[in-house]
């Protein structure tokens, strides 16, 4: 049981299990996406793959900054020298399975998209941009928008514009979430010497940031009121102007009160409440 629960730690599940969510989403929205209930497995097999064998490179690559840190320390008791080949051959054969599985039995596209993700966050996010700049976090996004597009990409072997506006939600949604954690550990950072924005500019700075980034993001959320073609449901117009109000009291919070990790700790709580509401909001509609 000890050594599943180290696994599940390097595996990082919470991260897949967003991922899965956001391919499903976009998988529920596609045409006759209820036909091909198979086909839904087959997208979560591989996504799942694909996303636990990304997170397993990401803390290989780690293994020397994660132990300066106490929010990752307890990874280093599954990593470390002994295990770390057999462990790198796991999620090197959980890569090979996810793209040959999707790319056979689903689409070449969407296994496209699945190997697009797990690149972009092993070798655009952990190896360049991570230890390099400041803006780490926000390029690195980009690995969460390709689950959207796989999702929508498995039924119809193409791109739309609901896909997209549900990949570049999810790209808009991860400065927010990840500053407001990253201002929880920013001594670690420091102490890791990986340039998070809050270990860079400081908390105050990183708060404007963080502010502007969910104005941006509430704005961007509600673009399926102007674009008709955007097809999310009824439900989630109204729910994303009142989790977006939401949002906006939790980031904004902290710069009327006096500095305190909790206000951060409650942004970024509420930030993972705000984007797992609004995606089950588009998957339940349809069964209501």
């Amino acid at each position: 049981m000890g050594k599943l629960t180290n696994f599940m730690k390097i595996t990082k599940l919470e991260i897949t299990i967003l991922i899965d969510l956001v391919a499903v989403t976009a998988f529920i929205l596609a045409p006759g996406s209820f036909s091909h209930p198979f086909l839904l497995f087959l997208l979560i097999l591989t996504g799942t793959l694909a996303s636990m064998s990304a997170s397993i490179f990401n803390n290989i690559y780690d293994m020397d900054i994660d132990t300066k840190m106490k929010r990752t320390r307890s990874r280093s008791g599954t990593l470390n020298e002994h295990t770390r080949s057999y462990i790198f051959s796991i999620a090197l054969i959980m890569i090979i399975v996810s793209f040959a599985v999707s790319s056979l039995f689903i689409n070449l596209l969407t296994a496209l998209f699945i190997f697009g993700g797990f690149l972009s966050y092993v070798f655009l996010y952990t190896v360049f941009l991570k230890r390099r700049t400041s803006l780490n976090i926000v390029i690195g996004g980009i690995a969460g928008g390709f689950p959207a597009l796989a999702g929508w990409a498995s039924l119809t072997n193409s791109v739309s514009l609901t896909s997209l506006f549900l990949a570049f939600l999810v790209f808009m949604w991860t400065p927010t979430h990840f500053w407001n954690l990253s201002i929880n550990n920013v001594d670690d950072y420091k102490a890791s010497k990986v340039p998070m924005l809050p270990a860079m500019v400081g908390v105050k700075k990183t708060e404007f940031w963080i502010i502007v980034n969910t104005v941006i993001l509430v704005f961007y959320s509600l673009i399926p009121f102007l674009v008709p073609a955007i097809k999310l449901g009824l439900a989630y117009l109204p729910i994303a102007v009142i989790m977006d109000a939401i949002l906006l009291y939790y980031v904004a919070r902290p710069a009327f009160k006096e500095y305190n990790k909790k206000y951060f700790r409650s942004a970024f709580g509420f930030s993972n409440m705000y984007l797992l509401i609004l995606l089950l909001v588009i998957i339940i509609y349809p069964f209501i």
